[in-house]
């Protein structure tokens, strides 16, 4: 039971609390009550605004970033701290930052309070991580990280040009580009890419805050070569990762296709060929890649230099690398050889050991590369490596099921000669 006495209702209730009109007068208190509540929760819902943990109420923030010269000492020197506070900030960075490592170039944060006195350093070091520097008494060192969240993406093209132009002219990252291409080294030979192949890429592009900042893992590409479609599908098993197959093989194998990127062949293996330069019909035992003075030169597979140096017979510079009992490559015309490449190295596929150049008897910069089985030469570019060993009994079912779900999204991908992406959040 609710009493009300009349002379306590507020003006204008009295006069319908004696008419009787009691309903309306709980109506009345009821409602105002609730508008007092809603406002009171509206204001208390607000959110202060904050960055880097602290509240934009009560610091002014200045927005700049570490300038050609710049150290920690000298940017704190500048906003007024002496020699020792500097001292006892740096100690207090311990196991958190080494404020060596700023950067040129990288976002950097002053918080000033009221009175203009700085407060607070934040430092940027990359888009995920900031190091917050509270510049008290007793200075302290915060560093957090941003969330990240992963975007699933897929791009797929007609080959016009090259697989680079393509994926450059989608907007794509040349990270992603070179990813792409080293995935498919084994299986894809790119000097022989026609208008019309076709690829598919299924990748996962990092984001914090809203923005790109990195490539995450591919998770499968395919590449359809003259009709031929090769498929690689991203797999990982006891900590370790590679690329497999449909069928659980290893996309990886004993050589790469070739042993740079990006180029065009401009003469290939014959037994008889007129010598640009000598102008004498005699067996060309290599293939020619011809591309720009100074391209990277990669072993194609693992193996000890047997040889280097300088070729008398018109090679100019060059590398002969044995892999196993059978097989060796020789790279020549390299304008230099990579430093450390000695004879007895060990060098691992893909390796640097020199650039393309035109020492020796040579028109233009290119490549030649020549296979030898047994001490014999053979045609490069029809070598057929052996395969490498499967996945194991105990994995391939968790791996052909994951190859079960991942080929059909693969396969949707739209391949098409316009900018197209599709996205999904992780």
């Amino acid at each position: 039971m609710i009493f009300f006495s009349k002379t306590a209702l507020p003006q204008g209730l009295g006069h319908l609390f004696a008419t009787g009109s009691l309903l309306t007068v709980l109506v009345t208190l009821l409602g105002g009550c609730n508008k007092d509540s809603k406002e009171g929760l509206s204001q208390a819902a607000k959110p202060i605004p904050t960055r880097f943990g602290l509240s934009m109420e009560t610091v002014r923030m200045h927005d700049t970033i570490v300038s050609s010269g710049s150290t920690f000492g000298s940017i704190l020197g500048i906003h007024g701290l002496d020699g020792s506070k500097t001292q006892r900030l740096i100690q207090a960075c311990k196991g958190v930052f080494d404020v060596r490592k700023l950067r040129r170039g990288q976002p950097l944060h002053l918080a000033f309070d009221a009175t203009g006195k700085l407060k607070h350093l934040i430092y940027e070091p990359d888009a995920v991580n900031w190091v917050r520097f509270d510049l008290d008494s007793l200075p302290k060192v915060l560093l957090q990280s941003r969330k990240v969240d992963t975007i699933h993406r897929t791009a797929g093209g007609i080959i016009e040009t090259s697989l680079w132009e393509n994926l450059a002219s989608q907007g794509h990252s040349p990270t992603l580009i070179a990813k792409v291409a080293d995935i498919l080294a084994w299986q894809v030979d790119f000097f022989s890419v026609q208008p019309g192949d076709q690829f598919r890429v299924m990748y996962d592009e990092l984001q914090v805050e809203g923005r790109p900042f990195g490539l995450g893992d591919i998770q499968a590409v395919s590449f359809t070569q003259s009709g031929v479609e090769s498929k690689a599908y991203l797999f990982r098993k006891e900590g370790k990762e590679g690329y497999y197959d449909e069928k659980g093989r290893p996309t990886k194998r004993l050589f790469l296709k070739a042993p740079l990127q990006y180029s065009r062949i401009s003469s290939h293996f014959s037994s008889g060929r007129m010598h640009p330069v000598l102008r004498i019909v005699r067996p060309h035992y290599g293939v020619d890649y011809a591309a720009p003075s100074g391209t990277p030169v990669m072993t194609v597979g693992d193996g000890t230099v047997l040889a280097r140096g300088w070729d008398p017979k018109g090679g100019g510079n060059y590398i002969k690398i044995r892999h196993n009992r059978d097989l060796t490559t020789e790279y020549m015309h390299l304008k230099a050889i990579a430093s450390g490449v000695r004879i007895g190295k060990r060098l691992q596929q893909g390796e640097l050991i020199g650039w393309v150049g035109m020492t020796g008897l040579a028109t233009g910069p290119h490549l030649d590369f020549r296979f030898f089985r047994d001490g014999h030469p053979v045609n490069p570019r029809t070598v057929q490596p052996p395969p490498a060993p499967p996945l194991e009994a105990s994995v391939l079912p968790q791996f052909l099921a994951q190859v079960k779900s991942v080929s059909s999204r693969l396969d949707a991908v739209a391949t098409t000669t316009q900018p197209r992406s599709s996205a999904r959040r992780g």
